[in-house]
């Protein structure tokens, strides 16, 4: 047997041992749901509350980036409310990111600084809600329990994540798109086909660049709607017709609803030359705005000669989206954790990326992590490299933007050190999922006698 399989499979048993034997020592569900919730709310209260209730750091460059800043959109809607100017000029001067359905938004909502806070608490608040609801299903349908984490420390990787709680009082945009993979991805695992094409629709249509996640949502609905869905029920259906019946249903209907978004989109603009398409979605691919991120976009178009400028802009992008069909074809039989590497992946390459996009891909992240957690070779260094970053970011950013003692490199040095951490994550859990599913398949033979039970059972997940 090679060499750490036998702890591998002795760690499992003894965590399935322990899970019948204790449980009646640990503390209720509840309790711990009331506690995480309690303290992650807390958390964002009082830093909202020092930060004039955090209108002190919505433009700090880690929390928000050029596109998704709040101060965007509130200029957004006072132009459009106050302001007498012409939907061409607004949208003309490829300033403006937002999208113009956000134009429905109430504006006091946008513009009170406490009330935004207390949207924002509440966005993060229904994200941990829907990733501990994902965290219970995907549980009770695993034959081992004892290798998932429970939903209350799921959500408390998204709650007490220092970049959540950062990128929540900054009022980042990230955090809505956070909300909404959640949801999608929550709908999916239901089978729930309308709630799936409302919330990812939505997030392509204010983000674009969800739309990434297209057909893992599309094969996983088809895969739980088929294995889990109402359609059992009914006499003469079989497997494979529920499978297409759900995958026709949200073809059909996200394409409907993308276009009737789409020309709501363009009556909302005012604007009968649709030039809030370039403004909007062309300047996630054109990088119109070089502003700093924690990305590794800026600096590289920064110093690009401007004639190798449009050829390497559309190499970056396919670069980013052409992981779309290898995870796919490589993780088709756990999509959920195809998600996890595709979201990791976007938030390497994106060309605006914030430390809430990080959030996003660790909370998924959590949801594989407990059956993946003994095959991991190097979560110390991946959990430094975090630390790392996490301490020195503000650092670098003070020396370089307010005292002049540093410059655009210690910048961009920090920012590859936080791409280390993510690509850290993302090559350590690749290399877990296939030691997990090579053992399983190829060893079981080589196993002792006694662990053979463990390993039936590792291997029946």
């Amino acid at each position: 047997m090679p060499r750490g399989t036998r702890a591998a499979i002795e760690r499992r048993h003894a965590s399935s041992y322990l899970s019948t034997t204790v449980t009646a020592g640990m503390p209720s569900l509840s309790a711990g749901y009331l506690a995480v919730f309690t303290v992650g709310i807390a958390l964002r209260v009082l830093i909202s509350r020092v930060s004039a209730w955090g209108e002190s750091l919505i433009d700090v460059l880690e929390f928000a980036t050029p596109l998704d800043r709040l101060d965007l959109l509130r200029e957004l809607h006072a132009i459009f409310r106050f302001a007498n100017a012409s939907p061409q000029d607004i949208w003309g001067s490829l300033t403006q990111h937002h999208s113009p359905l956000l134009l429905l938004l109430p504006s006091k909502l946008i513009l009170d600084p406490f009330l935004s806070a207390v949207v924002w608490i509440a966005v993060d608040v229904v994200t941990a809600v829907t990733l501990a609801k994902t965290a219970e299903i995907l549980r009770s349908r695993s034959k081992n329990k004892a290798v998932c984490l429970s939903p209350v420390l799921v959500a408390a990787c998204f709650l007490l994540n220092p970049y959540a709680i950062a990128a929540c009082v900054a009022k980042s945009m990230s955090q809505v798109r956070t909300c909404l993979i959640m949801v999608s991805l929550l709908s999916a695992i239901r089978g729930s086909s309308r709630l799936l094409v409302l919330s990812h629709v939505l997030n392509s249509i204010l983000f674009f660049t969800p739309i990434m996640f297209t057909p893992i949502f599309a094969l996983l609905g088809s895969d739980s709607y088929a294995d889990y869905g109402s359609w059992r029920s009914k006499f003469g259906l079989r497997r494979v017709d529920a499978w297409y019946v759900f995958l026709r249903k949200f073809v059909w209907h996200a394409s409907l609803l993308l276009m009737a978004s789409l020309f709501a989109s363009y009556l909302l603009s005012g604007d009968p030359n649709g030039a809030f398409v370039r403004s909007v979605y062309g300047s996630r691919f054109l990088a119109d705005d070089l502003t700093p991120t924690i990305g590794l976009f800026w600096y590289f178009f920064v110093e690009m000669f401007s004639h190798f400028f449009s050829f390497f802009v559309m190499v970056v992008h396919v670069h980013m989206w052409i992981y779309t069909i290898p995870v796919l074809l490589k993780y088709r039989t756990d999509l959920v954790f195809g998600l996890t590497i595709l979201l990791g992946v976007q938030c390497l390459f994106e060309a605006y990326p914030c430390v809430g996009d990080t959030a996003a891909f660790l909370a998924i992240w959590s949801l594989s992590y407990g059956r993946l957690a003994d095959y991991l070779r190097y979560p110390m260094v991946s959990f430094m490299l975090f630390a790392y970053t996490t301490l020195l970011f503000p650092v670098f950013r003070y020396l370089w933007m307010y005292t002049g003692s540093a410059n655009a490199n210690f910048y961009y040095a920090i920012n590859l050190v936080h791409g280390m951490g993510i690509a850290s994550v993302i090559l350590d859990a690749v290399w877990a999922w296939g030691r997990e599913r090579w053992e399983d398949e190829r060893h079981i033979q080589e196993a002792p006698k006694d662990l053979q039970g463990s390993v039936r059972l590792i291997v029946q997940q």
